[in-house]
């Protein structure tokens, strides 16, 4: 359990005299206010290691005593109680230095707190200079300090399950003494681990091990938890409700890319273990804030389970109610996105959504496009532009089949610019596909001049697809243009590219050099 801070009983000539707080004014380091009683930190500070062997540090609980300061952020240690040592002292947070003041009391210190503020930095100029004692070990305090390893997350990750109690005696103790850690974000995730593993095992204890799951959870400080992903699963078999609460805090914390920060995890255990949930996820995707976080995120989700081995994608794949429900669910918001007027959602996202409608059929269509079968062509590709009319991926084919079928690159050519008219805003993969066949027509045709600047328009709307960099380097390299070939090369290759004018163009250049 978190530290009762009223057992950590406070001298009794603090408590009366910070009813209310001060200004306290130093020369060397600006003002610091003392905190009145009610203000005061209740924290842990941190010392060690002390040898190369301390893979670790050593924490004793603390109450700071200031409230803020003009030269330091959050530093309330800077005079510090050790309730623990019984003794004040001052704490250096950036070298993780604890400065004690033997035989000292607050009666003795406050008539002039500046020496005691000052001890640290060895600043204090005055004629009142303190003793202070800076703490090399925790051998003489040994009682006093808790011992944490660094990285037991990933030892707990390594221990067999039949080895977790040990674990849990060794250290569960020391880490459930310093809630609010920053440092700590490792143990308590072990903790949480821990408990989330041996309540799996255990029916008779697991709404114990629940209690301690959620409990170990409030230990993070205020928005310092950043183990969505990892602990999917574990938030979901505490409780579906705080697993939705935090699928929810998540969309609110990382409205960019909620889907690779945890959200489609959280979407896979839900649907996982509690299909039914699909329900309460729709009604999540209803709040416009959310819709787009919650799809990405199922799409994400239902994407994995059949392409990823991880345990939890294995899991949604072999699940066949769930992966009913992620499906029906990415069908429901799609739904919500395309029902909604114009401008409430991004042209991309409206694109996405529609897009899924005739995926299926522009594939065929390549296929059938790649057997010479122009007829299926073009009844599928009728059936698709009476869906979706603007679709820049199929209008893409589209004018790809008029090249392959008039054996002219310039029909291409010409069918590609007048689909680029009629290409949807939001698709940009498929307005890329356009440009870059318009290049790759003018390079056919052999102006290779006129075919940079399509091939630079496909690379500005698809910055992350080496292909438009790669036929850039190729015509730069046919103009005989070799810096700007290499520039290209370069910027295809660091993006993966393997095409062989890549490799020629970098070999090239390199062995001439």
């Amino acid at each position: 359990m978190k530290e009762n801070h009223n057992i950590l009983n406070l001298p009794r000539d603090l408590v009366e005299d910070l009813q209310t707080g001060r200004r306290i004014k130093t020369k060397s380091q600006g003002w610091f206010d003392i905190a009145s009683i009610e203000e005061v930190q209740w924290r842990s500070v941190k010392i060690g290691p002390f040898t190369t062997k301390e893979d670790g540090q050593y924490y004793t609980n603390s109450v700071g005593l200031i409230k803020n300061s003009e030269a330091y952020d959050d530093c309330p240690e800077i005079l510090v109680w050790l309730p623990r040592l019984g003794l004040y002292g001052t704490w250096d947070s950036s070298h993780d230095e604890l400065h004690t003041f033997p035989n000292q009391t607050w009666t003795s210190m406050k008539s002039n707190l500046v020496p005691f503020i000052e001890a640290q930095w060895g600043s204090y100029k005055g004629n009142n200079k303190v003793k202070h004692e800076t703490l090399e070990s925790a051998n003489t305090y040994a009682e006093a300090f808790d011992f944490i390893p660094y990285n037991l997350k990933e030892t707990v990750k390594n221990i067999p399950d039949k080895r977790l109690t040990e674990f849990l005696k060794k250290y569960e103790t020391a880490i459930l003494r310093h809630p609010d850690i920053y440092a700590l974000d490792d143990a308590y995730f072990a903790l949480a681990e821990s408990y989330f593993r041996l309540g799996q095992n255990d029916s008779e204890g697991e709404k114990n091990w629940k209690e301690k799951f959620l409990q170990i959870l409030s230990y993070y400080p205020e928005g310092r938890f950043h183990h969505e992903r990892a602990a999917a699963e574990m938030y979901v078999w505490a409780s579906p409700e705080f697993g939705l609460e935090v699928f929810k805090n998540l969309l609110e914390k990382d409205k960019r890319q909620p889907e690779y920060a945890g959200g489609a995890d959280l979407v896979s255990a839900l649907l996982i273990h509690h299909p039914d949930w699909r329900k309460s996820i729709l009604e999540l995707s209803k709040v416009k804030e959310n819709t787009i976080g919650v799809l990405r995120s199922s799409e994400v989700a239902k994407r994995r389970a059949l392409t990823s081995g991880d345990s939890l994608n294995v899991k949604l794949k072999q699940n066949a109610k769930a992966m009913e429900a992620v499906t029906e669910l990415i069908s429901q918001i799609d739904e919500i996105v395309l029902s909604v007027a114009s401008g409430e959602f991004s042209d991309q996202d409206v694109h996405i959504s529609r897009h899924k409608k005739v995926a299926d059929r522009i594939a065929q269509g390549w296929e059938y496009l790649r057997k010479k079968k122009y007829s299926k062509v073009e009844e599928l590709l009728g059936s698709i532009f009476a869906d979706y009319e603007h679709d820049a991926e199929a209008l893409f084919l589209e004018a790809r089949f008029f090249w392959l079928r008039s054996d002219s690159p310039e029909e291409g050519m010409k069918r590609a610019e007048k689909n680029l008219l009629l290409a949807a805003k939001g698709d940009l993969v498929g307005r890329s596909r356009l440009h870059n066949l318009i290049g790759c027509a003018l390079d056919e045709m052999g102006k290779l001049k006129e075919a940079i600047e399509p091939f630079k328009k496909a690379e500005e709307l698809s910055p992350k697809d080496s292909i438009y960099s790669a036929n850039l380097a190729e015509i730069h390299w046919k103009l005989e243009n070799k810096t700007l070939a290499v520039r290209y090369a370069k910027k295809a290759k660091n993006m993966g590219d393997k095409s062989p004018i890549v490799e020629t163009i970098l070999k090239d250049t390199a062995i001439k050099s």
